[in-house]
C-alpha cells in the first residue's frame, strides 16, 4: 500500500504542476486503453473532416492501432515516448472514454478533460460500484476509504461528462460525484455510426454484411455479453448443437456473438458448440456499432448496448443466466424488470424460441422492450452528436469555431 501511496501522490503532485504550463486550446488528444476504435475515433475522425482549424492528436499504444489512426488522417504520436508526453503536456483539450487510464493523468493538468464515456447500461459504476463493496475489517476499511477518496479526487478532474440521455445523465451525476453542471445530454459519437451516413461510411468501407458473407435476407442477431469483472467461469451454460437443430433448423438465420474486448477468446469456443447457425466473430474483426447498424434483433445483457441499439427501434432479447448473482454482487441502477417487463431469459431454449419468433416477426415483446428502453433512456439521439459535442467543447475553452456541416443523414 505504501509504493500505492507514492506512485499515486507522484501523479497527482505532477498533475498540479501542470497546470503552470500554456496549453493550446486547438490541439485535442484523443485515447482508449482498447484501441482505435468507439467514442474518441468517431469523434476525432468527425473533428479531422470538419474542423481544419483543429488539431487532432490519437495517442496510441501499439504499432498496429498507430498504423489504424495514421490511416484515418489523424496526427498520431505513441504514450509513454516523448512527443506523446510532451503533445499530452501542451493540449488545451483530453479526450478519454474508459476514464483517465486512456491517456496519462500525470500529463494532463491544466488541460480541459472530456469523457466521452463508452456506454451506460445498468451495471453500477465508479463511486457507485465502490459504495457496495466497503468492508468491515478496520485495514480493510481504511484502504477503501482511502481508495475511495482518491477515486473521487480523480473523477473531480473531469471538466465535461457526455450523457446519451438523460437517465444516464443521473447515473452519472451519482457515479462522478459531480455537479449536473458538468454532465451534458448530447448524445454519443457512436449515435452518429449506429443510424449511418458520413459517420458509418468513415468507419466501414462498403457493406458489412457482404464483407462478413452473410446472403441476402439473413436474419442475424447481435449478441453482445458484456465482461464479467469476477470471471466468465460457470455464467454461461453450454449450448448444444442438438438445441439449435431442434429449434431452427428451418429457419435462415444466424447469431453473430462478438465477444467483449477484456474476454478471454476460448470462453466462447467451450460453451458454444460448431454450428453453421452460430459464428463467434475475433474480438477486433468488424465494428460493434457497424455491426448494431446491420444486426435485425440484438442479444444483451446488462451493457450499454441496449441503450444504443434501441435506437433502431428493432427487437432486443436479454439474456442473463447469472442475474440471480449479478444483483447480489455488484449491483444494478435499477431492477433488470423495469426494462424487460420481466420477460428476460435465463435459458437457451428460451432464448432461441424469442429469437426464431422474432425472425418470423411473431415477437411483439422484443420490439416493446426497445421502445421501454427509448421511452425510459431519454437518450438525445438526433443527428449530430459529434457536432453538438465539438461545439460544446470549443465554447467551453473559449474557441470560435466555424459552421460545419452536421452528422450527415442515414443511409
Amino acid at each position: 500500500m505504501i509504493r500505492q501511496l507514492a506512485r499515486r501522490l507522484g501523479v497527482a503532485f505532477a498533475y498540479v504542476v501542470g497546470h503552470l504550463r500554456p496549453r493550446d486550446r486547438r490541439t485535442w488528444v484523443f485515447g482508449n486503453i482498447t484501441g482505435f476504435r468507439d467514442n474518441p475515433r468517431y469523434l476525432a475522425e468527425y473533428v479531422i473532416d470538419h474542423h481544419p482549424e483543429l488539431t487532432a492528436w490519437w495517442l496510441a499504444r501499439s504499432a498496429p492501432e498507430a498504423d489504424a489512426a495514421r490511416k484515418a488522417g489523424l496526427h498520431v504520436a505513441m504514450l509513454g515516448e516523448r512527443q506523446g508526453t510532451r503533445l499530452q503536456r501542451r493540449a488545451g483539450v483530453a479526450f478519454l472514454t474508459n476514464g483517465f487510464q486512456d491517456l496519462e493523468a500525470a500529463n494532463l493538468g491544466g488541460a480541459y478533460v472530456v469523457d466521452l464515456r463508452h456506454g451506460k447500461g445498468l451495471k453500477r459504476i465508479l463511486l457507485d460500484q465502490e459504495s457496495w463493496d466497503r468492508p468491515e475489517e478496520p485495514w480493510s476499511l481504511l484502504r477503501y476509504r482511502f481508495r475511495r477518496w482518491f477515486a473521487a479526487r480523480r473523477l473531480s478532474q473531469v471538466d465535461m461528462v457526455v450523457a446519451g440521455g438523460e437517465w444516464a445523465k443521473s447515473m452519472y451525476v451519482s457515479a462522478f460525484g459531480l455537479p449536473p453542471s458538468k454532465v451534458h445530454v448530447l448524445g454519443l459519437p457512436r449515435y452518429d455510426v449506429i443510424q449511418g451516413g458520413r459517420a458509418d461510411n468513415r468507419v466501414v468501407d462498403g457493406d458489412v454484411r457482404r464483407e462478413l458473407s452473410l446472403e441476402s435476407g439473413k436474419y442475424v442477431a447481435l449478441w453482445l455479453p458484456t465482461w464479467r469483472e469476477s470471471g466468465d467461469a460457470g455464467w454461461l451454460p453450454h449450448l448444444q448443437g442438438v438445441e439449435i437443430e431442434g429449434l431452427w433448423a428451418d429457419e435462415d438465420l444466424v447469431l453473430i456473438v462478438k465477444r467483449h474486448p477484456y474476454t478471454d477468446p476460448a470462453f466462447f469456443a467451450q460453451r458454444l458448440p460448431d454450428h453453421p447457425k452460430i459464428r463467434v466473430l475475433p474480438e477486433e474483426e468488424v465494428d460493434v456499432n457497424c455491426l448494431l447498424r446491420v444486426a435485425d434483433a440484438l442479444v444483451t445483457d446488462y451493457s450499454s448496448a441496449a441503450f444504443d441499439y434501441a435506437l433502431l427501434d428493432r427487437p432486443i432479447h436479454f439474456f442473463v443466466p447469472d442475474i440471480d448473482a449479478y444483483r447480489g454482487g455488484r449491483g444494478l441502477y435499477e431492477p433488470l424488470e423495469t426494462l424487460t417487463g420481466g420477460r428476460h431469459h435465463v435459458t437457451w431454449t428460451s432464448l432461441l424460441m424469442a429469437i426464431r419468433d422474432g425472425a418470423r416477426g411473431q415477437d411483439a415483446e422484443a420490439l416493446a422492450i426497445a421502445r421501454r428502453i427509448r421511452e425510459r433512456s431519454r437518450n438525445n439521439d438526433s443527428l449530430g452528436s459529434c457536432a453538438r459535442i465539438t461545439a460544446a467543447v470549443a465554447s467551453a475553452v473559449g474557441l470560435p469555431m466555424r459552421g460545419d456541416e452536421g452528422g450527415g443523414r442515414p443511409a
